[in-house]
């Protein structure tokens, strides 16, 4: 029997935690992106610039700074000959927001006003410690700008009630309007240590909306004066650190793995030079979208023309379309393959009567193809053939998924970008516990094996198109 090179699976899940520990929010997500796609020798455009591309290219752009688009061109680029190899997945994460008016004052305790973004499970946030990251937008030399921000010290926190305090000992429902409130601060502490409560004369209609205390910190931090600052884009986070458990460290517990997880391994997989081959006509291309967590309708969600819009301006470009026939491009279109990428249910070992019996997938065992026939998922028989396929060709297993008849299915950006672009499209993922939980859980192994089967779809797909006789 082969061994498994655990070593190496290791080795990118250290990279991971190394990703999602800074990755605090889309913002720095699309900004740890960039960092990597600039060392890996990508060039960056911008969709209000007139862009020039070459056939062996790699180019990126963004959308919002929390999308964020990246591409290679073939190095044997044909115009009649081509199509788009596209890994979907998102940037977002269910999470806390801090509110445009954060003041909340109450016996005597500093606390925040939080809006709720997404299906998180609220009740995993209490006794966490908490705190803040996001986008601050300011004004500078009558120029508006942007600055990431990150105070990487616990500042806040959720307390629950003492079981003495409550009859529901067996249960744990928090009011997501009045338990949600984190505790910032004291002020009978400000009273002994004589601090000072700010003066608020004088401040803008923005400084009155939070703190002085937290625009204080953001000032420390980023150099930039309160009075310049115009708005602020704040998510909360859990302070701890990722971290491997279980007797043989075959598990993973980190936040927003959901779904930074498929995002991380495949910006590995676009950048691995293994992606890159000589003879390639198609263009690989990544697409890690904000707002699949609230339902992707935004400017630079999947359900928007971001995806359609771009791939006929890349089209265009190269192939000069005045030389080719009027139909080439929705040619493309046909022979182009997209794999969303999200996470799935691992079976649980407490709930297992929650999952079908017939397709009770586990971390460590393999890519699961997600189906759904009521089309929360994109899968069909011709995609999850054609997966398989590239699995087999990449040593990677596979398992199949459904939800029980009697369960909702959640959904993914898949369905809208197959929609959207008439692409051959499939769900897949790795398998997890505790999926919109604050701390979740995933398998070392999985890791691995989504970045195997990544590179082998940019290597391997194009051929697998030229056997596709009309389906």
């Amino acid at each position: 029997m082969k061994q498994f090179p655990i070593q190496q699976a290791r080795s990118l899940v250290n990279e991971f935690f190394d990703f999602v520990a800074k990755a605090v929010s889309p913002f720095h997500v699309t900004s740890l992106c960039k960092e990597r796609l600039a060392k890996s020798g990508f060039t960056e455009l911008n969709e209000t610039e007139n862009w020039k591309l070459e056939k062996g290219g790699k180019y990126f752009f963004t959308r919002n700074l929390t999308t964020i688009v990246a591409f290679t061109v073939g190095q044997q680029f044909d115009p009649n000959n081509t199509g788009f190899k596209i890994i979907g997945a998102h940037t977002d994460s269910p999470c806390l927001r801090l509110a445009p008016v954060s003041k909340l004052d109450s016996n005597g305790f500093l606390q925040t006003c939080v809006s709720t973004y997404g299906g998180g499970l609220w009740h995993t946030w209490f006794d966490r410690e908490l705190t803040l990251g996001g986008r601050i937008v300011f004004k500078k030399d009558n120029v508006y700008q942007s600055q990431l921000f990150h105070y990487q010290k616990p500042l806040l926190k959720i307390p629950n009630l003492a079981i003495h305090l409550t009859t529901e000992r067996n249960s744990f429902a928090p009011n997501n309007e009045s338990n949600l409130r984190p505790v910032f601060a004291q002020e009978a502490y400000q009273t002994l240590t004589g601090i000072q409560k700010p003066n608020t004369e004088g401040q803008t209609s923005f400084e009155n909306k939070h703190y002085k205390f937290l625009l204080n910190l953001i000032t420390e931090q980023t150099g930039i004066p309160t009075s310049d600052i115009l708005d602020i884009d704040l998510y909360f986070s859990d302070c701890q650190a990722p971290s491997y458990f279980g007797l043989n460290e075959e598990f993973i517990s980190s936040a927003r793995i959901d779904n930074l997880f498929s995002s991380f391994f495949s910006l590995l997989a676009i950048t691995n030079p293994e992606s890159f081959t000589e003879d390639q006509t198609f263009i690989n291309m990544i697409c890690l979208y904000d707002h699949e967590e609230v339902g992707s309708q935004s400017a630079q969600g999947a359900d928007s023309s971001l995806l359609s819009n771009n791939m006929k301006r890349i089209y265009d470009i190269l192939s000069n379309s005045t030389q080719t026939s009027i139909d080439s491009f929705y040619k493309a279109i046909q022979k182009s393959f997209l794999i969303s990428s999200d996470m799935a249910h691992s079976i649980h070992p407490n709930y297992s009567d929650k999952h079908q019996q017939n397709h009770r997938v586990k971390m460590n065992e393999g890519i699961v193809i997600k189906i759904n026939h009521n089309q929360r998922y994109a899968t069909d028989g011709v995609s999850s053939a054609i997966l398989r396929v590239i699995a087999q060709q990449a040593d990677v297993p596979i398992q199949d998924f459904i939800v029980r008849n009697d369960s909702p299915c959640g959904s993914t950006i898949g369905p809208l970008q197959a929609s959207n672009t008439g692409i051959k499209t499939i769900d897949i993922g790795a398998a997890q516990w505790g999926m919109h939980s604050i701390r979740e859980t995933a398998g070392v192994v999985d890791g691995y094996y989504l970045e195997k089967l990544f590179v082998q779809f940019y290597k391997q797909y194009e051929k697998i198109d030229h056997q596709l006789l009309g389906i």
